[in-house]
């Protein structure tokens, strides 16, 4: 979502679902780190790509101490696409360390966290993959997990999965904690990403029913959805520029003030 294009009264309407630059920064301020963890259980369409974005938002646009811990020791598309920046000797505003969770002689997942938030403002955990383990590991710590999918049932049938990993770790988190489900590389132009918000509101209510789902869930409001716009799949080989950093923008700072509400 755009929100320059909005009409005023529109505009209003999405402002009050978001929380203010000021309020974000008290609030971390407060926590002393924020841990996000990113992607599905079973990989999926948009964690790497959500990841670099909403780091270079909180870098760039609210000038806060990032990191990127990088887990899926499968592709380590972040840890490949950071390396691309540091060749061509651009100035990545934050950093990265790649943690290999098949490592049987390397540090415990919560001592590594644990360590960089001494450090760090944000954490930002692209999780992707990494297994099962390494998943309840971030569940028991993370303020928020975002999950990203596309608009197609063979991305939303990894949910269930995901929240039931998230609900096993999330139940040992001491700290406020919340999962969020957003669609990514939403064509406004068809209804799919309609009829997926709507098959995606149906499953989390059999899920409850069913007494399955053991952690707050919030199902991202239609209008924070992220667009299919050509940046995006760019970003490869174009960093992206800042006017790019709006959608993930607006999307953090709902997921913000719905977190803290």
């Amino acid at each position: 979502m755009k929100t320059s294009t909005l009409p005023r009264q529109r505009l209003q309407e999405v402002t009050r679902l978001m929380m203010s630059r000021d309020e974000i920064l008290e609030w971390i301020k407060r926590l002393g780190c924020l841990i996000i963890g990113v992607g599905m259980l079973k990989g999926g369409t948009g964690k790497t790509t959500s990841t670099i974005y909403l780091a270079l938002y909180l870098a760039k646009m609210l000038g806060l101490r990032v990191c990127v811990v990088d887990t899926d020791d499968n592709s380590q598309t972040v840890d490949n696409w950071y390396k691309v920046r540091e060749r061509r000797g651009e100035d990545v505003p934050f950093d990265l360390v790649t943690y290999d969770p098949k490592d049987e002689d390397g540090p415990d997942f919560d001592d590594v966290l644990e360590q960089l938030a001494e450090s760090y403002d944000v954490l930002l955990v692209d999780v992707g993959g990494a297994g099962k383990e390494t998943y309840w590991e971030l569940s028991k710590t993370a303020h928020m997990l975002l999950l990203p999918m596309a608009p197609s049932g063979f991305e939303t049938t990894r949910m269930p999965a995901t929240l039931k990993q998230a609900s096993r770790g999330g139940k040992q988190n001491q700290n406020r904690f919340k999962v969020f489900l957003v669609l990514v590389k939403c064509d406004n132009r068809t209804t799919l990403p309609e009829e997926q918000q709507a098959a995606l509101e149906g499953a989390l209510e059999a899920l409850d029913a069913t007494k399955q789902l053991r952690v707050p869930v919030d199902l991202v409001h239609e209008d924070f959805n992220v667009s299919n716009a050509t940046h995006y799949p760019r970003s490869w080989d174009t960093t992206p520029r800042t006017p790019d950093l709006e959608e993930y923008g607006v999307l953090f700072r709902y997921m913000m003030k719905t977190w803290a509400a």
